[in-house]
């Protein structure tokens, strides 16, 4: 029996996608959990992988083409089965290039070139095509670096800032800066967060001395490879945590909590074009040197577009690290459909009493932003008190 493929919904928000390539052709055969395609969300380009095996009969939604979420784009089945019609009315038909040149803002002033090369219709993505509008971007000069010369997101924000560059003086009333697909998703996904979602704080200062003296025996021993991180030893701490903490790996229902069986834990990651937060997957199950290497991999592959749409979606836990920007101490936002997220900063040297002689040592300041609909006051100290414990306590990380 022949299967659907959907366009899927890689975020609790995300409407509507773009096929941006097909990495199958039809007659192909496919293997389950075979890339088969690159879908364009408004904050990413994420890998899509088939949930079955057979032979991609049909490609149902071309590359460029903007769909709802749920449109089925492609079918899977075998050789000689009767293959279905398909409705496409969730289908968008690319938008044609306009032959008049796109008008700037009114408010800036930028320069644009009146000059515009010659030639048929100029390939770009959808979310493409809307940021070249709201800038006022002819898209036949911008270059494009994806499939085929396709000009995507990223090239028309590399013109724009290009362009920016040259633009003359900003007028002493200001200046409108439009922005970015990317920039009103976050700005829509934290509104939406914490209008939604009550949100209170708790603050713990973790003695980091011990925890720093094993990393570096780990690091020393571990030579030639990856090197375990501050942020893997916390993602690695919590985790544990979690597991005795489960209503914190949970998704708020309503009328009920959803609790996560596997914990997948979210990594805040600054791009140029704005925050992601894709996760590590079933890090209950991983030694501290496993996480290690795992979120090095997903971190590089989040700078280079690549993540999968597990990765992008898949988080139940977050964790928020402003240490490499000299930050003592922050509260971050509950990155839905999340019910908390912990924030650290870097770690000073501190004096402090210990055995009632005075010392120095490494103090790290963690903070939880806490739903509350899903725990209170109390709840979060004891939480935030077990990742305290466990990196004060550093051998049980690798016991």
């Amino acid at each position: 029996m022949s299967t659907n493929v959907l366009m899927p919904q890689m975020g609790y928000d995300m409407r509507e996608g773009t096929v941006v390539s097909w990495k199958k052709a039809e007659g192909d055969q496919v293997s389950r959990g075979e890339l088969i395609a690159e879908i364009e969300t408004d904050k990413a380009v994420v890998e899509m992988e088939s949930i079955v095996a057979g032979i991609l009969r049909r490609i149902v939604v071309s590359e460029g083409q903007l769909v709802s979420v749920g449109t089925v784009i492609a079918i899977i089945g075998t050789a000689d089965e009767a293959i279905p019609d398909v409705d496409e009315s969730g289908a968008t038909e690319p938008e044609k290039v306009k032959e008049e040149k796109p008008q700037p803002s009114k408010d800036t002033k930028a320069k644009t070139t009146t000059d515009k090369p010659s030639g048929g219709p100029v390939k770009a993505s959808p979310v493409a095509k809307r940021l070249a509008k709201e800038h006022g971007i002819d898209l036949a000069l911008v270059v494009g670096s994806g499939p085929g010369g396709r000009i995507v997101e990223k090239d028309v924000l590399s013109h724009a800032q290009d362009t920016s560059v040259e633009a003359s003086a900003v007028e002493e009333s200001g200046e409108r800066v439009d922005l970015t697909r990317m920039r009103q998703t976050i700005a829509s996904r934290t509104a939406d967060s914490k209008r939604e979602a009550p949100h209170f704080y708790v603050t713990v200062e973790i003695d980091m001395s011990k925890a720093m003296a094993l990393r570096k025996q780990i690091n020393e021993d571990m030579k030639g490879t990856a090197k375990v991180s501050i942020n893997d030893m916390l993602i690695k701490a919590t985790s544990m945590a979690l597991g005795k903490f489960p209503n914190f790996n949970a998704t708020f229902k309503g009328d009920h909590l959803e609790v996560h069986q596997d914990i997948n834990m979210g990594i805040a990651i600054a791009l140029s074009e704005g925050l992601i937060v894709p996760a590590v997957p079933h890090c209950e199950n991983k030694s501290l040197v496993e996480i290690s290497k795992a979120s090095k991999d997903l971190i590089d592959r989040a700078n280079e577009g690549k993540l999968t749409a597990e990765e992008y979606t898949g988080g139940t836990f977050s964790i928020s690290n402003l240490g490499m920007f000299d930050v003592e101490s922050f509260a971050a936002i509950i990155f839905p459909p999340n019910a908390a997220v912990i924030a650290v900063g870097s770690i000073t040297e501190q004096p402090v009493v210990r055995d009632g002689e005075i010392t120095i040592s490494h103090i790290l300041k963690a903070t939880i932003s806490s739903d509350h609909r899903i725990a209170d006051g109390a709840d979060a100290a004891k939480f935030i008190g077990a990742v305290k414990r466990n990196m004060e306590k550093p051998m049980v990380l690798i016991a």
